[in-house]
């Protein structure tokens, strides 16, 4: 069911303002409809409760809880920028929008759980997830209830009551559990490798340039360097070019890799080779840290599966801008990717159909972005509960035409000091 949903998820991208509000209604019927079977289940679970003060401690503050995520949700979830076109021309273009987490995991609390599961899952549908619920041991007909009326109203794709022991051991991307969490409150379960897109339309000299000056960037230790490229089919070898020309330019002098690290980074070069990769190997006179440019990477080279940050880019080929974005959805949700093209139709299809901590358009990187784990029970209402459940995206673009190059003289560039190397 979790993989069921995660597919429908992405391809729901992006999720609309009538959705949403589509399925905070439908969680308000099904509430509304039921409440007087809901209040008699709420007493059955604690003794202490009968039905009449379950429907004004529990029933009632869960209905207002809904409605307003409904009246409140499409002013939440408009992009906030920094100053419009005035800051554009001073170089600051940047955005930030709130995009859905993807499948959520709510363990139910045991105590008033009709009203915080209510509560949770108003953020949780405002933001645009999808939801599975696991009821507490001690509210045993809340939870048969709610299953057995939950298929009238969601799509198990949309919201599912699980029964399953291991739920807390899934691997949804956020797990809402009165358990303890490591970290803060609001916490993303899964990061993974950061891609460059190169579109059709890029600048292919520029946008080598800016990928290997990132990757020369603590010997391609930095933490939003760039992990493996997609690339035109058809222009693989002309990108695979132009990033060797500009790999073989001087650079800064970074220290050697220590020993493990070359010894893992020889494992990796050799396995691609094994796997039918061809590795183009840039080493200018002086550097201790070559990068090595692997074509025809493939999913299954270990390249491709393990974690590791160094000197290393592989080339992953695609027919179409959705075959690139495919293969980004099989990954959890990058943590950085970077996007060159002037097709401004392009732009906008990777803007809507990805999920990231941050987005950079033509190599605008920003300084930080943030990855996560979990989060408990200690949920806010209202848009404080939005947040929570949205994932924050920085977007980052290049000033206008111009102004950027006076940016760039007045030390504006997002490079840490490392200039590109072609021009």
């Amino acid at each position: 069911m979790l993989e069921a949903q995660r597919g429908a998820f992405f391809a729901d991208l992006p999720v609309s303002l009538a959705i949403r509000r589509d399925r905070l209604r439908r969680a308000v019927l099904m509430i509304e409809k039921n409440a007087d079977a809901l209040c008699n289940a709420l007493a059955a679970d604690q003794p202490n409760q009968d039905s009449d003060s379950a429907r004004l401690i529990e029933v009632v503050p869960a209905l207002a809880a809904l409605r307003a995520s409904i009246g409140g949700v499409g002013r939440w979830m408009r992009a906030e920028s920094r100053g419009g076109l005035l800051a554009r021309l001073r170089g600051d273009s940047d955005y930030v929008e709130y995009q859905p987490v993807g499948v959520i995991g709510i363990a139910a609390p045991a105590s008033l759980p009709l009203l915080r599961t209510a509560g949770i899952l108003a953020g949780a549908l405002a933001a645009g997830n999808r939801v599975t619920l696991k009821f507490d041991a001690a509210s045993v007909q809340l939870g048969r209830l709610i299953g057995e009326l939950a298929p009238d109203f969601f799509d198990p794709l949309e919201l599912a009551v699980a029964s399953d022991g291991d739920f807390a051991q899934q691997a949804f991307d956020l797990l809402v559990t009165s358990e303890p969490q490591e970290g803060d409150a609001a916490m993303l379960a899964r990061s993974d490798k950061s891609p460059v897109i190169l579109g059709r339309s890029a600048d292919f000299a520029k946008a080598a340039d800016n990928v290997i000056a990132r990757k020369r960037l603590k010997g391609g230790r930095a933490p939003l360097a760039p992990d493996y490229l997609l690339v035109p089919e058809e222009q693989e070898e002309a990108i695979a070019s132009w990033l060797w020309r500009a790999a073989m330019q001087p650079g800064a002098n970074e220290a050697a890799l220590p020993d493990a690290e070359q010894q893992r980074l020889t494992r990796l070069l050799d396995d691609a080779r094994a796997r039918g990769g061809e590795v183009i190997t840039a080493e200018p006179r002086g550097t201790r840290v070559p990068i090595h440019i692997i074509r025809h990477a493939s999913e299954d080279m270990l390249v491709m599966q393990e974690e590791f940050r160094g000197p290393i880019l592989p080339l992953r080929n695609y027919a179409r801008i959705e075959d690139a974005i495919a293969t980004i959805h099989r990954r959890p949700p990058p943590l950085a990717i970077t996007y060159f093209g002037r097709n401004a139709a392009e732009r906008r299809h990777v803007l809507e159909h990805t999920l990231s901590s941050a987005i950079a358009i033509d190599g605008r990187i920003p300084s930080a972005a943030k990855a996560d784990a979990g989060m408990t029970l200690n949920i806010d209402h209202g848009e404080a509960g939005f947040r929570r459940f949205s994932r924050t995206r920085h977007v980052c673009r290049q000033p206008l035409a111009g102004f950027a190059r006076a940016s760039a003289r007045d030390g504006g560039d997002d490079l840490g000091g490392a200039a590109p190397a072609l021009h």
